[in-house]
């Protein structure tokens, strides 16, 4: 085996594998502690940015039985080294093979890292079907919000957790140590803890089609769930939060204390996802996200707190907060930012938010600039606002904002780009009249993805010609003072895919890997032609599925994971949105 010295002297980055930082945990291994790897199927400077993983790696490590450590995806270079020199991919921590504990948790935050999985699994010598895996190797589990529909990952990982995952893990591990010490085999040991809460074995279920479409997903004996319900932490007061979190060694992407305030979000989106995964709402009290944030900063020194929620706006108590922290880290060189907004005049004016909003820049998602589009998909602001609340901004001081959009709506086909372009106009223009000179405007747009569990799960997306018809038209306007962007359309068209699939697409994402498919959130590595051939090579047309429109009557192959909204709901919803063609007879 090459030392580290050897690798890492041959690649740009060695700080991602090195291991070393501030408040990282070192736990001796023995038959005593189950020993678990959290992998995140990113680069290091992605994962250690990502809260969740930072927040599940302190609690394991906090439990007695437990030694975790930590793993990311390679870049390539790293990845070259590991192949010449016949090295397995090893922990931040010890620097052991992954391949050698005995449990392997992904985070699935984004489809386009699905790929990420089955290299890494690759690279860690694991075999890659649960189904082939021996009786020895490690049991591979996955959380994160691409879990309430796992169909399309389900020939790789062995258990699937839905929802909270805070609770439900560590319950987890304490069963498989139990089931463990039984000498129970591997299947023995799916099953039994497939009876745990939040808890999802595909192993043990079947999936049945009718010609080329799903049909049901069939639990293979009787003790076995038919349905899953996500795991939900009532009280966010006493969910588990790290105050002495690992200080990276390089930059990550978002290197600051994160303090989550509130899970779940008040509003009603009908496009949004995350806001039905995470419900109900549960908030931090300000007394305990303040202790969290002085301790954080004792322990880790970072210079900026960011207030993170899904609508951080709608946290009740978010003047309180501010002042109070204001008051603990005044004259520390300590700023307050609140990364997700929306638009409210009253909020723009009380001094204490914009001096927290100056930390992370004023971004605007308005998602449409038709109002009808707005009240389509749950959205209903007034533009005038809007408008209101950028003018504010500019008298306190901003000269540049940033916009969010969402594009391919179904009813909306017709002048969508001028609407943007104009709104944004207007927005750049407003400061002129009071400044003297036009605001900077960013406007980002990203095609509507369809998710599950939202009341869109029916729709399918625009296709590829018509939204880059819009694309070329939208990106046109860009001029002066106003810089258009659109996301890869054809990354979009992928992610609709890979989250509305069923477990036929395992196949596909296997044969895209195993053509050179890997880091494909990545625009320098994502191959769009390799993954339309892989999709051919099993019968399936990438843009079609992606475009796809469900029947109300159809099934869905997520439909045995449960939010604890029911179908019934979403398809009012769907209905009342005006999106769904209502010329379109469901059979049955």
């Amino acid at each position: 085996m090459n030392s580290l010295k050897e690798l890492l002297d041959k690649v740009e980055k060695p700080g991602r594998y090195i291991g070393g930082e501030t408040n990282i945990v070192r736990k001796g291994f023995s038959e005593n502690l189950v020993s678990v790897v959290m992998a995140y199927p990113d680069v290091y400077e992605v994962g250690m940015s990502y809260l969740g993983l930072k927040i599940l790696y302190h609690l394991l490590n906090e439990m007695d039985n437990v030694v975790c450590e930590r793993v990311f995806a390679p870049w390539p270079d790293m990845e070259r080294q590991l192949i010449a020199a016949g090295q397995r991919l090893f922990t931040l921590e010890s620097k052991k093979d992954v391949n050698k504990f005995e449990i392997i948790g992904f985070s699935l935050s984004y489809e386009l890292t699905y790929t990420n999985v089955l290299n890494m699994l690759h690279l860690s010598g694991i075999t890659l079907r649960s189904a082939d895996r021996g009786e020895e190797e490690p049991l591979v589990i996955a959380g994160g919000a691409c879990c309430f529909n796992p169909e399309p990952m389900s020939e790789f990982i062995d258990v699937f957790f839905i929802g909270d995952s805070e609770e439900t893990l560590p319950a987890f591990i304490n069963e498989y140590q139990r089931i463990k010490r039984s000498s129970a085999g591997r299947k023995k040991m799916l099953r039994g803890l497939s009876r745990l809460p939040g808890v999802y074995v595909p192993s043990l279920y079947s999936a049945e089609y009718r010609g080329a479409d799903f049909a049901r997903l069939r639990p293979m004996d009787d003790d076995v769930p038919s349905k899953i319900d996500k795991g939900v932490i009532p009280d966010l007061d006493r969910a588990y939060y790290p105050v002495k979190q690992i200080v990276p060694l390089i930059r990550t992407v978002h290197d600051r204390v994160v303090a989550e305030i509130m899970r779940g979000c008040p509003n009603t989106c009908r496009f949004c996802q995350a806001g039905v995964i995470n419900r109900p709402v549960r908030l931090r009290s300000p007394e305990n996200i303040r202790n969290i944030c002085r301790e954080t900063y004792r322990n880790t020194g970072y210079e900026q707190i960011a207030l993170l929620s899904l609508s951080s706006i709608n946290y009740p108590y978010l003047t309180e907060l501010i002042r109070g922290l204001n008051r603990d880290f005044n004259g520390k060189g300590v700023g307050i930012s609140i990364p997700s907004l929306r638009v409210d005049e009253a909020f723009y004016e009380l001094p204490e938010m914009m001096s927290a909003i100056r930390k992370s820049g004023l971004t605007f998602a308005p998602e449409s600039a038709s109002s009808a589009v707005r009240r389509s998909i749950g959205k209903d602001i007034d533009l005038r606002v809007l408008l209101r609340s950028a003018e504010l901004a500019y008298r306190h001081g901003w000269n540049r904002l940033k916009l969010y959009f969402m594009a391919g709506f179904p009813s909306e086909a017709e002048g969508e780009a001028e609407n943007i372009s104009a709104l944004a106009r207007d927005l750049s223009g407003l400061r002129k009249k009071l400044k003297k000179r036009p605001a900077e405007i960013k406007v980002s747009v990203n095609a509507f993805v369809p998710k599950p569990h939202t009341p869109f799960q029916w729709l399918g997306m625009r296709g590829k010609e018509p939204l880059s018809r819009l694309k070329h038209d939208l990106l046109s306007r860009s001029s002066g003072k106003i810089r258009m962007e659109f996301n890869d359309i054809n990354r979009s068209l992928l992610e609709s895919c890979l989250s509305r699939g069923d477990r036929r697409l395992a196949r596909v994402i296997h044969t895209a890997w195993r053509k050179g498919a890997k880091m494909d959130s990545w625009a320098d590595f994502f191959d769009f032609s390799i993954w339309e051939d892989s999709f051919r090579e099993h019968g399936f047309e990438l843009e079609g599925l992606a475009t796809r429109t469900y029947s109300l009557a159809d099934a869905l192959p997520w439909s045995h994971i449960r939010t604890g909204l029911h179908d019934g709901h979403l398809k009012k919803e769907l209905l009342d949105s005006g999106f769904y063609p209502v010329e379109r007879k469901d059979p049955g």
